[in-house]
């Protein structure tokens, strides 16, 4: 095997060689886990039937600015004898991994990178925040994983996202920014994805992630001091639920209402309390015969701020405004963005123009907070509001 980057100093790591053979039906697989570079592999025997045997190289090194992950995957009737792949950088695809440093903090996270298919160690590295790491990745793997996982404080488990199943291409950079603000509800488009609302008969779900950083990633343990999520049927209250933010399950009655769903949580925990998110949507609901989804809309800030969450202060702004849910499917009737310099005691409504809100940050060490009022060409609302959303400096 003589797989190597194009990077002559670059430092090798481990490697993993995997072969799955398929025969009458029946299938065996045996793989070597190796950190020296000198592994040797041949195909031995008859040829085994046609597309038969799989097999994935995927080899690991850390160079002087960037880590490198080069995968092969084949599919044969013989399996690889040796295997010589000297990828230029040209037909390597960079991905960059950005860990953001919440509320001023600093420390040591850990990030992780993979193919999506096939069998794999993958490569773990250590990255203090806020920072970057860039791995160079072979195109021909086919869709990449990447999990991070945020400094931890004391007593407190650790933030960890995730970017799963996502493209590269050869000479184009992906960036993924995890742990950054804006925070607020995030809606998963991707086809096959469960709603985040559902009506099953009398039972009204809500599961929909309220936290998410501003790439629109959920971290899997949210730090959250209180969240609350209450439902109304015609005005009446249904029920109150307290816990993780934006998930409840409700009890209602069969026959048409008019609802509102309402999900806060506030950031942070305890001692070190940050932004509060909320968000309320109104819409019409019955029992039908079988499981449907909610009319439930969230809309998503993208500032362009540095890794510790802040902006320049007293500058103008063009915020990109982004729809996700049943609005953006069946379209926006009317869309209001408003900003405040005084953690939501007074508010500003500010001009949207081509999906951009536009205003003025204010001074040094203020905040900026968030508000949008939307409403769908059916009749369903939204109100969002993001206290906190982010900082000037």
């Amino acid at each position: 095997m003589d797989v190597r980057p194009p990077e002559s100093g670059a430092r090798y790591l481990h490697s993993l060689g995997f072969v799955e053979v398929t025969h009458e039906g029946t299938t065996r697989s045996a793989n070597i886990l190796t950190s020296s570079p000198g592994l040797r592999v041949a195909h031995l025997g008859p040829d085994g039937e046609s597309g038969s045997v799989r097999e994935w190289i995927d080899t690991y090194w850390s160079g002087a600015s960037n880590d490198y992950a080069l995968g092969y995957a084949f599919t044969s009737e013989r399996a690889l004898t040796g295997l010589v792949r000297h990828p230029a950088t040209a037909s390597l695809a960079t991905v960059k991994i950005r860990g953001a440093a919440q509320e001023g903090t600093t420390g040591t996270g850990f990030v992780s990178i993979q193919p999506s298919a096939g069998p794999t160690v993958g490569l773990v590295q250590p990255l203090r925040a806020p920072g970057t790491a860039t791995v160079l990745v072979t195109p021909e793997r086919g869709l990449w994983d990447v999990d991070y996982t945020g400094p931890a404080a004391p007593e407190t488990p650790p933030d960890r996202y995730s970017a799963h199943a996502f493209p590269v291409r050869a000479g184009a950079t992906t960036t993924h920014t995890f742990g950054n603000a804006v925070f607020g509800p995030a809606l998963d488009g991707a086809p096959g994805t469960r709603p985040a609302g559902v009506r099953d008969g009398d039972t009204l779900a809500l599961d929909l992630p309220l936290l998410a950083d501003g790439d629109g990633h959920a971290p899997a343990a949210p730090r959250f001091h209180g969240a609350t999520t209450t439902l109304h049927r015609d005005g009446v209250l249904i029920g109150t639920r307290q816990g993780d933010p934006g998930r409840a399950t409700f009890t209602t009655t069969p026959g048409p209402a008019s609802y509102r769903l309402a999900a806060t949580a506030t950031r942070g925990d305890g001692a070190e309390a940050g932004g509060r998110v909320t968000a309320a949507w109104t819409f019409t609901s019955a029992a039908a015969s079988r499981p449907a989804a909610l009319p439930l809309s969230v809309v998503r800030f993208a500032p362009d701020l540095a890794l510790d969450g802040t902006t320049p202060a007293g500058v103008p702004v063009r915020v990109p405004v982004t729809v996700q849910g049943a609005a953006a499917e069946t379209g926006v009737r009317s869309l209001t963005v408003s900003m405040s310099a005084d953690n939501g005691t007074t508010w500003t409504r500010v001009p949207v123009v081509e999906g951009r809100a536009a205003f003025r940050t204010p001074g040094p060490g203020r905040s900026v907070s968030l508000r949008a009022e939307l409403t769908d060409t059916r009749g369903n609302t939204l109100t969002q509001t993001l206290r906190n959303a982010y900082r000037t400096r």
